[in-house]
């Protein structure tokens, strides 16, 4: 401002360099090239009608419409990690993304989740919603990288755009059983974590059988809340045994959003500690109309077509002859979604109520009786026993709960670190061993997930399934450091590290 008002002799090199006159090929300057009927691209911040037009889009009232009112459209579930306990070179830890009306939701959040975002092509302001199904570590590890990220991209995006952010109505949205908020608020608060505009609501969920057992209560609670905290719910479970979600709310939140079309419960299953499953149902959507029978009678009788909006709704139409026009005379019967992804789990029969007809039920499969389990003499009976005692389940077990829930699509994942997910020869015939022991109990689809495996589920209820390429697999070769095999911490002799090579590299027939 100071140059501004001086000779531009003595203005910096730089500045005069910029005030100059630019002039194109043949003699023309630049700025005659702009069209003649496009008015100047930028004004000044502190120009009278910039500042007006603020006030106006801040005064304008937001239009309510009804609730869930636009259809929610392709859903899409996105696995970020797929390992049980510890991550591998193929597979990150538990964490799966589902993308509903715009926004994403995070169903557990395993170590490194934040770096599996990134490769995904997740932006953390698009998570609107966590749901966290137990506090063992591989599935809450990486929760506070994930809302740390979250703040810190809240302040950077939100100074640079005159639109009023999400972040600023609607708050992040939390769910867990009893601890989840006392571990968050310790690991964050104790961690100096600034959360720039984000607001937290955490969501507990109590009544949960398991933590009637010694033990399983959390061990720290009664911490205070943070300072971009607003107050969460305590979540008791309904008559029918499940935890009933609430939506998110804020000051001018938008009801209208597509998501708010599903409804989110939790049920719980039986693990080692207190453990929930999540169940997504979408609500009803009108079926098709047959306006070729129903538009006739409305113009013999001089009644408007705007009828019509109502009646898909369900709203009969009466005529003046005293006859009633009934939605289910005219419409093809309703349809929805349900997706239910269940966690850790030895039995999950409380759940099967919820899960009934299903599109695609997600269970666990932790370990797995494979040809070289019973070359060892481990036979079916002793693995699934061991499995059981560690809370966990075989594909086997997910496969007759599937087929008792009458599920259309089963995928299975949480497996244990010793089935390689890189999708290569060797692990491509591995999950395909695995999914022929679900096979046997489940006539549906089976699928075996890996990291990046994309699943998109249509409001027809179509599927259609998008796998990521093979993974490039490297054997580490620290300088005076042999590689060690992870069971038994021993160094690997090179012939095992060539052979195993030659195997990931063989084609998968």
């Amino acid at each position: 401002a100071l140059s501004m008002r001086l000779p531009r002799s003595t203005w910096p090199r730089p500045l005069a360099l910029l005030s100059s006159r630019v002039v194109g090929q043949g003699g023309r300057s630049l700025s005659s090239l702009r069209p003649a009927n496009r008015s100047r691209p930028f004004r000044r911040a502190d120009a009278s009608h910039t500042v007006a037009k603020l006030k106006a889009g801040l005064e304008k009232k937001p239009v309510i419409k009804q609730n869930g009112s636009q259809p929610l459209g392709l859903m899409e579930l996105i696995f970020l990690g797929t390992s049980s306990a510890a991550p591998t070179t193929s597979r990150n830890q538990q964490a799966m993304a589902a993308t509903v009306g715009g926004e994403t939701w995070l169903f557990d959040c395993g170590e490194a989740t934040q770096l599996q975002m990134v490769r995904a092509g997740i932006a953390p302001l698009s998570i609107s919603r966590i749901f966290i199904s137990h506090l063992h570590g591989d599935h809450v590890f990486g929760l506070p990288g994930v809302i740390a990220a979250a703040g810190s991209s809240s302040m950077s995006q939100v100074a640079s755009t005159l639109e009023v952010r999400r972040w600023d109505k609607v708050p992040l949205q939390i769910v867990g059983p009893e601890g989840i908020g006392a571990w968050i608020r310790t690991v964050l608060g104790n961690s100096y974590v600034g959360l720039g505009r984000i607001r937290l609501q955490i969501h507990e969920l109590r009544g949960l059988e398991a933590f009637n057992q010694p033990g399983h209560m959390p061990h720290v609670s009664g911490v205070r809340p943070l300072k971009a905290e607003i107050p969460g719910e305590i979540i008791y479970p309904s008559p029918d045994g499940a935890w009933h979600i609430p939506q998110p709310e804020g000051v001018g939140s938008a009801p209208s959003n597509p998501s708010r079309r599903l409804k989110v419960k939790a049920v719980e299953m039986d693990h080692t500690v207190p453990t929930v499953g999540y169940v997504l149902d979408e609500i009803s959507r009108p079926g098709a109309l047959h306006a070729n029978r129903i538009h006739p009678i409305l113009k013999a009788h001089d009644l408007p077509l705007k009828l019509l909006r109502e009646f898909k709704t369900g709203t009969p139409i009466p005529l003046p002859t005293g006859e009633v026009l009934h939605p289910e005379d005219f419409m093809e019967s309703s349809t929805s979604r349900r997706v239910a992804i269940l966690s850790d789990s030895r039995d999950s029969s409380r759940a099967l109520a919820h899960c009934a007809d299903a599109d695609i039920l997600i269970h666990e499969a932790t370990n797995a009786c494979l040809q070289r389990d019973r070359e060892t003499g481990r036979g079916p009976e002793l693995v699934e026993m061991q499995t059981v005692e560690h809370g966990h389940s075989t594909p086997e077990m997910a496969a007759k709960f599937a087929r008792a829930a009458n599920a259309r699509h089963l995928i299975l994942t949480h497996f244990s670190p010793r089935y390689i997910g890189s999708g290569h020869g060797s692990s491509m015939a591995l999950m395909e061993e695995i999914a022929a022991l679900a096979r046997v109990h489940f006539h549906g689809p089976v699928r075996t997930a890996r990291d990046f495996l994309r699943i998109q589920l249509y409001p027809s209820g179509h599927l259609r399934e998008v796998w990521p390429p093979p993974q490039p697999y490297q054997f580490l070769s620290w300088p005076s450091v042999e590689p060690y095999d992870r069971r038994t911490m021993l160094p690997r002799r090179p012939e095992a590290m060539d052979d195993e090579r030659r195997d990931l590299e063989a084609p998968y027939e």
